[in-house]
């Protein structure tokens, strides 16, 4: 009986997406907020600033590479489940 790394991959990476999703609607919504009038200062400028490169990075590393990461690691859960249905010779 082959191990089920498949649907245990595919559950962690619904997982994954999900919470990438969380991730990138908080940005967002931090993002529509800095806008807003009351957001003045030199304070809040340099905030928005570091704010805007953290999430710039973030947002970009949930994109593709993200979608590259969970690929590979969905090849990975195929192979070892094809694996454990044929171990072998010991």
């Amino acid at each position: 009986m082959p191990i089920p790394f498949v649907q245990e991959c595919n559950e962690s990476m619904s997982i994954v997406s999900g919470a990438a999703t969380d991730i990138e609607e908080a940005i967002q919504a931090v993002r529509n907020l800095v806008g807003a009038e009351t957001w003045t200062g030199p304070k809040a400028t340099a905030w928005e600033t570091d704010f805007d490169g953290f999430a710039t990075d973030a947002t970009n590393s949930l994109g593709t590479p993200l979608d590259e990461a969970m690929q590979t690691a969905r090849s990975n859960a195929a192979r070892w489940q094809a694996e454990s249905a044929n171990p072998g010779p010991n």
